[in-house]
C-alpha cells in the first residue's frame, strides 16, 4: 500500500544555493530559527471552483522569530521548490514569523489538468532553516529541515457521494497470501480514506491497533498480519479509525467477507 508520510527528511544545501533559494521568491527574511511552528490545520481540502483555499501558521516561539519556506510537490514525490509541478501557487511561499506570531496563506489551484472522475493527493512542505554551521570544507552551509508535511486532496466537482459515505464502502477480507494470512481491502470509492489504525475481532472483541494508513482510490491494498493466533477468534470483524476533512476520527466496523 502506497502511504504519505506525515514527516519529511533533511536536506543540505550550500548557504550561495540556500540564499538564491530565498531571493528567487522575492523576499530575504534573516531570523533565528528552531522556531515551534504550528499549522492550524491537519489537512487541506480543495473543492474544485474555489478561487483559493488559506491556512494558517503560527511560531509558538515566545522569544525567536522563524523563517519557513513553503510548496506544494505530487504526493508520490519529493521534489524540492523549484523541481515541484503540482499545480497549485502559494502566497506567500516565503514567510519571516515574529515569536508568537501568525501567517495567513493562500493556497491557488492554477488549473491544469486533473483526472476528473478521482480525488488527487498532494503534499504541503514547510521548512525553516537553522542557524548556519561550518562545514567540514570551511563553507558555510545551512541545513533545511521539513518541519511539516501535510495532505492535500484537491476534490474535482461532481464526485459521487462524499467522502463519509465512502469510509463505508470499503471492503475487506481475510486471505492467504503465499502462507501469510493477510487482510485484503478494496476501496471502490474517489475518495482518499486516511485511517489512524485499525483493529480485527468478532463483535465483542478486537485485537491491539494496526498502524496508520491511506487507501488510494479505487484501489486493492493488503496487510500481512503478525501474530494472528494471537488475536481473538472468530476473526469476522475489522473496525478502523478513519479521519474526515476536519482532522476527526470517524470509527467504522466492517464485517469481514468470506475468502
Amino acid at each position: 500500500m502506497k502511504t504519505v508520510s506525515p514527516y519529511g527528511a533533511i536536506a543540505s544545501l550550500p548557504w550561495s544555493l540556500a540564499l538564491q533559494s530565498i531571493l528567487g521568491c522575492g523576499l530575504f527574511c534573516v531570523g533565528a530559527a528552531n522556531a515551534e511552528l504550528l499549522i492550524e490545520s491537519s489537512r487541506i481540502v480543495y473543492p474544485q471552483g474555489m478561487r483559493e483555499v488559506s491556512f494558517r501558521i503560527q511560531n509558538l516561539s515566545a522569544e525567536k522569530p522563524a523563517l519557513v519556506q513553503l510548496w506544494v510537490d505530487e504526493a508520490e514525490t519529493d521534489a524540492g521548490p523549484e523541481n515541484s509541478v503540482a499545480p497549485f501557487i502559494l502566497s506567500p511561499p516565503l514567510v519571516r514569523l515574529s515569536a508568537k506570531g501568525r501567517q495567513t496563506v493562500r493556497l491557488m489551484y492554477t488549473g491544469e489538468s486533473q483526472n476528473p472522475a478521482l480525488e488527487s493527493l498532494y503534499t504541503l512542505n514547510l521548512l525553516e532553516p537553522p542557524p548556519a554551521i561550518k562545514g567540514s570544507d570551511d563553507v558555510d552551509r545551512v541545513n533545511f529541515t521539513v518541519r511539516s508535511r501535510m495532505k492535500i486532496f484537491f476534490r474535482p466537482r461532481g464526485l459521487k457521494g462524499n467522502l463519509e459515505e465512502s469510509m463505508k464502502q470499503l471492503q475487506c477480507k481475510l486471505v492467504d497470501m503465499e502462507g501469510t494470512p493477510t487482510l485484503d481491502c478494496y476501496n471502490p470509492s474517489p475518495f482518499h480514506l486516511s485511517f489512524l489504525g485499525y483493529k480485527l475481532g468478532n463483535a465483542l472483541e478486537k485485537g491491539p491497533d494496526s498502524n496508520f494508513g491511506m487507501f488510494l482510490p479505487r484501489t486493492r491494498a493488503n496487510f500481512a498480519l503478525k501474530d494472528v493466533d494471537k488475536l481473538p477468534r472468530p476473526l469476522n470483524t475489522v473496525a478502523f479509525n478513519f479521519i474526515n476533512d476536519i482532522g476527526a476520527t470517524v470509527p467504522v466496523e466492517f464485517a469481514l467477507a468470506a475468502h
